[in-house]
């Protein structure tokens, strides 16, 4: 419960910045009483996001908000008091301009902390205690990151604004060099040898950490056997050592553009964790028997020691079931019938999953191509090929597998957790489908299958990416927790990660939980040690999955503007991907999105109806809605500010 001051109506909290021009202190952070605070940027006493501050509520409800306003009167504890950004000097003065976009002040720097900083450097600020709160903050540089004209300093920039760890220190290397030693004969003790399967890895061209390799079996019986098998990371990362201190930090991998910032380091997570082919690598195994429907009916979890026979990539994948002579006369034909077969599984799973209600999305994924100086040259809808989904259901079904195993075998565990949506965003996802005549009733409790009828009734349609990319912003974020809640979108009840312990720390936990069990090495002492360490852990790695997310939109959203700028001028046709009541988002074909500022519309004064979910002209009665084609021209670029505008064209 919020913590509340002496005075009735000051409660502390934090602060989440959402832009600018204001922000939310939110109060009761993960209970049933959650509320947020909205504050503006002039209220918020230069408090950044994820700061816990003491606020004061000067009014109960705004019309617009439809919460309580306040003001922060106090600062209590600063998230983190470095901030990246910018160095400028003008007339001799010298300040740094956040890269962060959200942040609405500069930060003044004396000229005795100016460093080795010159105009444009890209820099670390550490902020010094306040003076005079009617100035500016102030700062000391403590950091010169490289110039804003190189790329690469621009998008480090961003990786430490969000306080992304992208370097190890010399003593955690030199751990990871002394634990991945070669397979000695003891280390397979108590392990199944797999080694004589025929398993194979399948992932994309450029990936260098192998979490999972895959093994298909037919019995003459019909009955198909499935050996998911994954990295046995905690083999090597013993709880406690450096290397699993720093790994929680970080949380998981993150991959950008121009870079791979691993969970562990090189020669681990390439090295002997990888489970790279023609090598040797231990393994946790979920073995999985399919009857004739792709039903499981018997399952097995254990240690074991594989050896992958082939490298796969998802393009050979994709050959092999398109009947690509090339490709087939390239590869084993034993593996390309094998290949063949774990298609056939693959749709058998995805069609049971389907039929119990699970939620597919078809949203775009961007791809960003960029030269060699990182520059965009071309921004496009990234293929989703049917191999991915192989993958996916495959680890879908081994992540339910194991879930549902150590639930039953009641240890304490981190499961994988998508709750359904909360009734105000349903009833705002009810307005928009209400606008563009697509029936959905609220029920007290939203099933998966209600969520999936809505999409397949939009499938076609002019604004079906509209409605899916709305549906999935009304449904709640899924994270790591505890306590078993299950997988809304996956119609599953019992779910996990299991499968990537190499870039994941969820899945590296729980590789330690099962060993433990498997190996009756689990006792009441290492329950009572579970209990009270993974709620703490699940939060962090729910977390740092966030900032990374974040990350990787942001860079891309700098390159997006970044390849619009030569563009200025031109006329796109597009489609409206958002409404609020201050402007019209645009979405081209290539997925940049920009936006048309209602003050801008000369031709009438329009007014956003969020009953409807439209824009509407006052006098001419023009109407804006989900979906509606339109031509607009490029007339602001900002990349610094992740800033695109449109004017629309009559």
């Amino acid at each position: 419960m919020a913590k509340k001051n002496k005075k009735e109506s000051e409660y502390e909290g934090i602060f989440r910045q959402a832009s600018k021009s204001f922000g939310f202190v939110k109060l009761n952070v993960g209970t049933a009483k959650e509320e947020e605070i909205f504050v503006s940027a002039k209220d918020a006493l230069e408090a950044m996001n994820e700061d816990r501050v003491l606020v004061k509520i000067i009014s109960d409800k705004t019309s617009e908000n439809k919460k309580r306003v306040g003001k922060i009167i106090k600062i209590l504890e600063r998230e983190t008091d470095i901030v990246v950004g910018r160095f400028d000097v003008s007339k001799g003065i010298g300040f740094v301009i956040p890269i962060n976009t959200k942040i609405p002040f500069d930060i003044h720097i004396e000229k005795k902390y100016w460093g080795k900083a010159v105009k444009d450097s890209i820099v670390e600020v550490k902020l010094l205690p306040r003076k005079n709160k009617k100035n500016n903050p102030e700062g000391v540089i403590v950091k010169v990151l490289g110039h804003k004209d190189d790329p690469t300093a621009e998008i480090t920039a961003i990786v430490h604004d969000f306080k992304i760890r992208d370097e190890f220190d010399r003593e955690t290397l030199d751990e990871a060099d002394r634990v991945a030693v070669p397979i000695e004969n003891d280390d397979l003790l108590g392990r199944k040898d797999l080694r004589e399967k025929v398993f194979v890895t399948i992932d994309g061209e450029d990936t260098k950490d192998i979490d999972d390799a895959v093994c298909l079996e037919t019995d003459q019986n019909g009955i198909r056997r499935l050996y998911v098998s994954i990295a046995d990371v905690s083999h090597y990362v013993k709880e406690g050592s450096r290397l699993d201190r720093e790994a929680l930090k970080r949380g998981n991998s993150v991959y950008l553009l121009d870079r791979v910032i691993p969970m562990l380091p090189h020669v681990l997570s390439n090295g002997m964790c990888s489970l790279n082919e023609d090598k040797d690598r231990l393994s946790m195994t979920c073995e999985m028997e399919f009857d004739e429907k792709g039903k499981i009916v018997r399952h097995d979890i254990y240690k074991s020691v594989i050896r992958s026979h082939k490298r796969m990539t998802y393009h050979e994948v994709q050959g092999i079931v398109d009947g690509e002579k090339s490709i087939i006369e390239s590869i084993n034909s034993d593996i390309c019938k094998m290949i063949s077969s774990m298609m056939e599984l693959s749709r058998q799973i995805r069609k049971r999953r389907e039929d119990r209600g699970a939620v597919n999305f078809n949203l775009k994924e961007t791809e960003i191509i960029v030269d060699e100086k990182l520059k965009p040259i071309d921004i496009r809808e990234k293929e989703r090929i049917e191999a991915y989904k192989l993958i996916e259901d495959f680890m879908v079904s081994a992540n339910e597998t194991v879930a549902e195993e150590f639930y039953f075998r009641e240890v304490p565990f981190i499961y994988r957790t998508h709750e359904a949506s909360e009734e105000d965003k349903l009833e705002n996802l009810s307005s928009v489908l209400g606008s563009l005549g697509v029936p959905f009733h609220i029920r007290k409790e939203l099933k998966p299958i209600d969520m999936q009828k809505v999409l397949k009734s939009v499938v076609g349609k002019p604004y079906q990416l509209v409605v899916e990319k709305i549906a999935l912003r009304s449904m709640s974020q899924a994270k790591y927790t505890k306590n078993l809640v299950g997988h809304f979108a996956l119609a599953s009840k019992y779910y996990t990660h299991f499968t990537s312990p190499i870039r994941r720390y969820s899945d590296l936990q729980i590789h330690r939980i099962m060993k433990e069990v498997l190996e009756n090495r689990f006792t009441e002492k290492r329950r009572e040690h579970y209990d009270n360490i993974l709620d703490a852990v699940a939060f962090n790695v729910s977390k740092t999955e966030r900032l990374a997310i974040d990350c990787e939109r942001d860079i891309d959203a700098m390159k997006k503007c970044e390849f619009m700028l030569p563009h200025l001028g031109e006329i796109f046709t597009g489609t409206v991907s958002g409404l609020t009541n201050f402007g019209i988002f645009v979405e081209l074909p290539n997925t940049v999105e920009g936006m048309i500022s209602l003050k801008d519309l000369k031709d009438d004064h329009y007014t956003f109806d969020e009953s409807k979910y439209q824009v509407i002209g006052d006098t001419s009665k023009k109407v804006f809605t989900f979906g509606q084609v339109v031509k607009v021209q490029l007339v602001r670029c900002n990349p610094e500010m992740r800033i695109i505008d449109f004017d629309l064209v009559k």
